[in-house]
């Protein structure tokens, strides 16, 4: 109703606009004339001005609403159903005189909105798999993590036969245990990011002494962010690095505009071109030995800090990633 009125006033002062200036014209090309003079006195003129006036304007506010805002309407409706309920059947469209690109539009809404009923149904059927896969997993962790404390006793075995493949057991029961746990933090929804001040030497510490990599720091003393997601990121792809074959790692972080940069380079062999461009998708790894979740679980921790993770580099003397996170945790 508010725009019908809006076009309607808009309307009407073009239209009186339009019809004075030719009003004036036309009294300027006969200056000289009596019939400029009557027509201008001349009540009759004024009442057929607003005449005209209030024709024109409903004429352009009746075609307006019934053209383009009723369609328009239709729309936003629509629009408004499949928000609230992505899941809803729409009815039929109605029967509307709207321009081709209105039209079009709400064609196209239609198939988007049959796409997404068809993504929320395969995303359930995904949720429904992933739960239970988390908890057979849950299961099959407590299992070998039994069994690993069992194989620890194996060394110690005064049978030389098994003290020799003591060894080989307890490395595949413990590769095993850490697949599971990746699949767990895979599946499980991070909870919102707890920023906090954090001293990065310390936690430099604590991942030098996690893994046999060299470590190298520059940047600042002091973060404001989620201390263990950041320290999961790092230790990722320090795991990464170091499995691959790297020696040493450095950090280096610093800002560029709004955002604060940090960079992770590493000497080791760097990634395989076949599998470069979808390292952080699921179950991709240069690796057989390796699930491949380490880099999609970092993906997933960059997007909670309201950053991006990405391959900056990669070749035979290494690779490096850049997590761009905002530049407010710079300010402690």
């Amino acid at each position: 109703m508010k725009t019908q009125l809006q076009i309607f006033t808009r309307t009407a002062l073009v239209t009186a606009l339009l019809i004075t200036t030719l009003l004036f014209i036309s009294f300027k090309l006969h200056a000289n004339s009596h019939i400029s003079l009557q027509l201008l006195s001349s009540g009759k003129t004024i009442i057929l001005i607003l005449v005209s006036v209030l024709l024109l304007s409903a004429m352009a506010s009746l075609i307006y609403s019934k053209f383009w805002l009723k369609p328009l309407k239709a729309l936003e409706e629509e629009i408004t159903i499949i928000a609230e309920n992505p899941d809803q059947i729409l009815a039929p469209p109605p029967e509307l005189n709207a321009p081709i690109a209105l039209v079009e539009a709400q064609s196209r809404l239609r198939v988007l909105h049959s796409k997404v009923r068809q993504s929320i149904r395969q995303r359930q059927r995904l949720a429904d798999a992933g739960e239970a896969v988390a908890k057979i997993n849950h299961d099959l962790r407590n299992m070998l993590s039994s069994i690993l404390l069992v194989t620890d006793q194996l060394e110690s075995s005064e049978d030389p036969k098994v003290a020799q493949v003591a060894p080989v057991v307890i490395r595949a029961t413990e590769q095993a245990t850490k697949l599971c746990q990746n699949m767990l933090d895979y599946l499980s929804e991070l909870p919102p990011p707890s920023p906090e001040n954090l001293h990065m030497p310390a936690l430099m510490e604590e991942l030098a002494a996690t893994t046999d990599i060299k470590l190298d720091y520059s940047g600042p003393e002091m973060l404001v962010t989620d201390r263990l997601m950041l320290y999961r990121i790092f230790l990722n792809l320090f795991c990464n690095a170091q499995d691959a074959g790297a020696k040493n790692i450095a950090i280096d972080i610093w800002q560029a505009g709004h955002l604060a940069v940090i960079d992770i380079s590493d000497n080791g062999p760097g990634i395989d071109d076949k599998i470069k461009d979808r390292i952080f998708s699921a179950f991709t790894s240069g690796r057989s030995s390796h699930i491949g979740l380490g880099l999609a679980i970092c993906l997933d921790l960059a997007l909670a800090l309201e950053g991006r993770l990405n391959l900056a580099r990669s070749s035979n003397e290494g690779c490096a990633f850049r997590l761009q996170l905002p530049a407010t945790i710079l300010e402690p």
